[in-house]
């Protein structure tokens, strides 16, 4: 596989106006993210950049097992996160701090006391971080 990927720029309401070279934000936009079109060996992989302003909401993916189990086919998700760049205090949230029941999850992602409970790593340059299918997470 060589040369350029086609890139898809994605408005975002907590994407930023100013992007890292070699990108550019068009006047008015704010881009959250920029998805590279996988290539036709990996259809299954999604390659992007994140570009935040503001903290994420907490999120959690299914497995593939558990979307073929539901009759959705092949949709479970798997992330790796690479930090490039983070601007001071950025951190990430990955997994509880402690098991907690479906009802106490509930409640805290209701009434937002959810992120307390997540595990939040300081992130800098070169981080790297897997996020299994099944883990509560976020960005900070």
């Amino acid at each position: 596989m060589q040369g350029e990927l086609p890139v898809k720029l994605v408005d975002k309401p907590w994407g930023r106006t100013d992007l890292p070279p070699p990108f550019t934000a068009p006047d008015g936009r704010q881009i959250g993210e920029i998805w590279f079109e996988p290539p036709a060996a990996l259809p299954e992989l999604l390659v992007k950049y994140i570009f935040t302003s503001d903290k994420l909401s907490v999120q959690v993916h299914p497995s593939d097992a558990q979307t073929l189990a539901k009759g959705l086919g092949k949709q479970g998700k798997e992330e790796c996160w690479f930090v490039l760049a983070a601007e001071p205090h950025g951190k990430l949230g990955i997994g509880f701090r402690e098991p907690i029941s479906h009802e106490v999850m509930r409640a805290a992602s209701l009434d937002g006391s959810i992120e307390e409970m997540l595990v939040w790593h300081d992130v800098k340059p070169g981080d790297f971080f897997y996020i299994p299918a099944n883990t509560v997470h976020a960005i900070g």
